[in-house]
């Protein structure tokens, strides 16, 4: 962590200590036994750039995104699904909702702000309506826009979701109770408010407060 942290290397980099966890791409590496803390960062960065090849800076440049707010939404994408094949469509939501300049309202965001305050082991199950008040830039309800810096570790199938997201005109989405593991999506608020509505009922029923 000292070597991640070094003012030198984020400086150098453009990284701080909140973002440098985005050079640390999740995949499988060949390291020998002894190699020092400097050399294993090192390593990881230069995976990183490996990683960021042609084809991956022109879809962000597309985006109109740099490599870090692509990282940071795909953040958010892996902690919204953990359903690989669904997270084209969650990235394209979001997309969605950056272009229209609507806040992202996203709570694995809030989960991230909950848990700055109360611990990385705090368990929210729930996220609760007082939760959307905490002052904090990590805030994508309080906040437009993607938040400072990732939330989380992403792994290639979340960055490549955002890089080659799936186009249609969702805006709004939340857990679907009739497949659990899922999302429902919906293009209106009229839609959303009706599959809210049962997702928060089977909460209650579940007796899932917080």
């Amino acid at each position: 962590m000292n070597s991640f942290y070094d003012k030198e290397f984020l400086s150098k980099n453009e990284l701080t200590k909140k973002s440098v966890l985005q050079v640390c791409i999740p995949n499988s590496y060949e390291f020998y036994w002894n190699i020092s803390a400097n050399g294993f960062r090192n390593k990881m960065l230069k995976e990183y750039n490996r990683f960021w090849n042609t084809s991956r800076l022109k879809k962000a440049q597309a985006l109109k995104m740099t490599q870090a707010e692509v990282i940071a939404l795909a953040s958010i994408v892996q902690k919204e699904t953990a359903k690989i094949v669904e997270r084209p469509i969650v990235a394209g939501l979001y997309l969605n909702r950056l272009r229209k300049g609507w806040p992202l309202q996203a709570d694995p965001t809030i989960i991230y702000c909950i848990r700055e305050v109360k611990g990385q082991d705090y368990v929210v199950k729930r996220v609760l309506t007082a939760d959307l008040e905490l002052k904090s830039p990590y805030n994508t309800y309080k906040n437009k826009g993607l938040p400072p810096t990732l939330i989380a570790m992403p792994d290639i199938s979340s960055i490549d979701a955002v890089l080659n997201s799936k186009q249609h005109k969702y805006m709004y989405m939340c857990a679907n109770v009739d497949k659990i593991g899922y999302h429902a999506f919906a293009r209106t608020l009229n839609q959303h408010n009706r599959n809210a509505a049962k997702y928060h009922i089977w909460l209650n029923k579940q007796g899932v407060n917080r």
